[in-house]
């Protein structure tokens, strides 16, 4: 059997890589005449099995030869880039004009920005920049059957119709493979500090973060926590201390040095390390640390939750209830306080079937309880595709059923990604 492009096989299934768009399309219509399976690959975290092949009979689309900047457009703020351009390539190339893309997630140098966006990452800057969604001006999209829909555009007010491209942002590619985007840039502040301090509560940082977001908003750009038991991992020390990670820019050359440390000082808190204009964070490095401690110490099972930030004393104390009563758990949890997701992680031991199902099922039902998310910002993938049928309301879940049959009728694209086909 031909294929239209190149391919290499790969544990029993063929791995193609395009050069452009047109071979995208020509891949599809060769799969759907030949009934393959389709699987766009970028970066493969894969936390939530988002890139995990379930059938013999698939092809997975490679992008890394994708990965082209097309234009930075410094008139309209906007540059234009192949899907699978790296996220660390954006966010260089448009610091090289003095212009900023503040999408910003750990592994910034193994992501590509077609998989952020069919994923909609949030990640470090949310609290001041939202998620990627709000970075994007439009895409162009490879349909189930091939057809090639280009919604790029570089214009702020365009009303010539509804943003059908905005279907593909976060539908973890059910509904079509997102192959160029049109993406917003800003102007890049000059200063940058950020600080490591060490705070004794929860909801002590709970005040703190209200009182910077309300004072500092369009300047405040980062508020992380780190729970005491990652905190005493991390930095080897007393088990009862949270750290916050907090980040403010702006283009003031003090950018508020004397405000915060005397109010860091009226609330009897420690800078453990304030850093000016890093371009290599010791913080930041020591914030990845972090995640990939998490299966040093077998932190294995993950909960992704967002909740409205007045909930989450409540989660938390609930959390210590049950975590009390049931030993088996322990807690490594850490994340965006500022924007209101948390990774709440498990040990488990022992590790049974039935200790992570009771422990799911108390987490998810919290959650909802408290009007939050089981799935902020890794998705839903094949790990979580049972959730949505069962806690979101049912008209919704037929809904996106029937607008995946429309878009894919054949379900060959992600088939069981979010839901179950």
């Amino acid at each position: 059997m031909k294929f239209p492009i190149k391919t290499i096989k790969r544990n029993n299934q063929i791995v193609a890589f395009p050069k452009n768009t047109s071979e995208v399309s020509k891949l599809v219509k060769f799969a759907k005449k030949s009934k393959y399976h389709i699987l766009p690959i970028g970066g493969e975290t894969n936390r939530v099995d988002g890139t995990k092949p379930q059938f013999e009979k698939t092809i997975l689309i490679d992008f890394k030869k994708m990965n082209r900047i097309e234009e930075v457009d410094t008139n309209n703020f906007i540059i234009t880039a192949q899907g699978g351009t790296l996220l660390k390539t954006i966010q260089k190339s448009a610091n090289s004009k003095k212009l900023l893309f503040p999408v910003n997630i750990a592994p910034n140098d193994k992501c590509t920005i077609g998989g952020n966006i069919s994923t909609n990452v949030g990640g470090l800057q949310t609290l001041r920049y939202g998620n990627i969604e709000d970075h994007v001006n439009g895409l162009e999209v490879v349909l189930s059957d091939g057809t090639i829909l280009n919604f790029l555009n570089k214009l702020k007010k365009d009303n010539f119709g509804p943003k059908l491209w905005k279907l593909f942002c976060g539908s973890e590619g059910i509904f079509g493979i997102i192959t160029r985007a049109s993406l917003k840039l800003i102007p890049k502040k000059d200063y940058k500090s950020t600080y490591l301090i060490q705070i004794n509560s929860l909801n002590k940082s709970i005040r703190l973060l209200k009182y910077l977001r309300n004072k500092y908003f369009d300047n405040l750009t980062s508020f992380e926590i780190i729970f005491p038991l990652p905190s005493s991992l991390l930095f080897n020390e007393n088990k009862n201390n949270y750290n916050l990670i907090i980040e403010i820019q702006s283009n003031d050359n003090k950018n508020y040095k004397n405000e915060l440390n005397k109010h860091f000082s009226s609330m009897n808190l420690v800078i453990n390390k304030r850093e000016d204009n890093k371009a290599k964070s010791w913080i930041w490095k020591k914030r990845e640390i972090l995640v990939y401690n998490q299966i040093k110490y077998n932190f294995t099972e993950k909960f992704d939750i967002s909740l409205p930030l007045d909930k989450w004393s409540t989660f938390i104390n609930k959390i210590d209830t049950f975590t009390k009563n049931n030993k088996e758990f322990t807690p490594y949890f850490f994340g965006h306080l500022g924007d209101g997701n948390l990774h709440c992680n498990f040990k488990v031991n022992p590790f049974t079937k039935k200790n992570c199902s009771n422990l799911s099922k108390f987490i998810y039902e919290l959650t909802i309880k408290n009007q939050g998310s089981v799935a902020a910002e890794h998705g839903l993938g094949l790990k979580k595709n049972n959730l949505l049928k069962k806690y979101k309301p049912n008209k919704n879940y037929i809904f996106l059923k029937n607008l995946k049959k429309h878009l894919d009728p054949d379900f060959k694209l992600g088939k069981n990604k979010l839901f179950k086909a």
